[in-house]
């Protein structure tokens, strides 16, 4: 039975979803958007797939948290005067991406963790994998990501870690305690 004191009036709820809804298109690079992707053939609007991540955050199905730094790759390197040996010339697109996998793999490479290129999902690869004995799985994902490919991850793989780099300053975490039917 539901204890109507602890729930929520509907309008507050969808307030929340609609909030959360936005947040997520702006923090995210969703490739879908951008890039004219046939969409033809997937079992949900990419705006369904939003809704439904926001629910879960909602609900708290899934935790979020946001990592920000001023200091570009902070995050990353302790001492960033040791981002001189990752330093070359102007970076962007594919040579940026393969800079910040480098850098976020010693990182966890630093910290004991087992790190693997490109690992199998539910739903396709990640950038990374990173393992280690009493850890969740972290998965990281750098730079633009695929809605579709994380709405069914998130959802299907239940006490993982979600990394998203969408920057050098930025990174976000998603960790979803439960998997749900999609």
């Amino acid at each position: 039975m539901i204890n109507t004191e602890q729930v929520l009036p509907w309008h507050e709820v969808e307030a929340s979803v609609v909030k959360e809804k936005k947040w997520l298109r702006e923090v995210f690079d969703f490739s879908e958007f951008e890039r004219g992707r046939d969409l033809q053939n997937l079992p949900i609007s990419l705006d369904e797939m939003l809704r439904q991540i926001s629910v879960s955050i909602v609900r708290g199905d899934i935790k979020v948290k946001e990592l920000k730094s001023k200091q570009a790759n902070s995050l990353w390197v302790d001492d960033v005067t040791n981002l001189e040996q990752f330093e070359n010339d102007e970076y962007h697109g594919s040579e940026w991406h393969r800079k910040m996998m480098t850098i976020i793999k010693s990182h966890f490479i630093e910290n004991g963790f087992e790190v693997v290129n490109e690992p199998y999902l539910n739903q396709g690869r990640s950038d990374l994998g990173v393992y280690k004995e009493n850890y969740p799985n972290l998965f990281v994902e750098v730079g633009t990501t695929s809605l579709y490919k994380s709405w069914i991850n998130l959802h299907t793989m239940p006490q993982s870690i979600f990394l998203f780099v969408p920057s050098e300053y930025y990174a976000l975490e998603f960790q979803n305690s439960v998997a749900f039917a999609i």
